[in-house]
């Protein structure tokens, strides 16, 4: 497993790969890394925590139930600069029942920004949680062109 630490508009972020496909992105304390990746696969990993670019086509691994690897799938497919909410992302992840299960999925997400589960609120259209933090969702979401006041989305784009 290669770790490379970069530092970002979020601070220090630890990237994990298994070869070449990304399997781990969360926050460093040191800058020590362990390895080196090229950088046409770390490149788009980069654009996409700062926004210049969609998580889409980086390749990653997950590991995780049936369900997480559908819900994550479901929510790769959100477009930049639209989200949906948690029973939506549960129904299309295939179990319409499954929102709490969903969210839990959410909270989980070893691939955070680039699987952008920062995408994913509340029915109501406020923030819900995030675990870098809410003003971190909401940095990311205002990358996107969406409008937030306090914790509500008050201009999005949604299906």
């Amino acid at each position: 497993m290669t770790q490379i630490v970069i530092d970002t508009s979020f601070g220090l972020i630890k990237l994990m790969f298994d070869n070449h496909e990304l399997v781990r992105v969360e926050q460093a304390q040191s800058k020590q890394s362990n390895g080196r990746i090229s950088d046409d696969v770390l490149r788009p990993v980069i654009d996409c925590i700062e926004g210049r670019r969609d998580g889409l086509g980086i390749p990653v691994k997950l590991e995780g139930s049936d369900f997480q690897l559908k819900v994550w799938e479901a929510m790769r497919l959100v477009p930049f600069g639209e989200v949906i909410s948690y029973s939506e992302l549960a129904k299309r992840a295939g179990n319409v029942r499954a929102t709490r299960a969903a969210a839990s999925a959410c909270g989980q997400n070893p691939c955070a920004i680039i699987v952008p589960c920062h995408r994913i609120v509340r029915r109501d259209y406020r923030l819900g949680g995030f675990f870098w933090g809410l003003e971190a969702k909401k940095t990311l979401l205002q990358r996107e062109g969406l409008r937030i006041h306090g914790d509500q989305i008050i201009d999005s784009h949604h299906p």
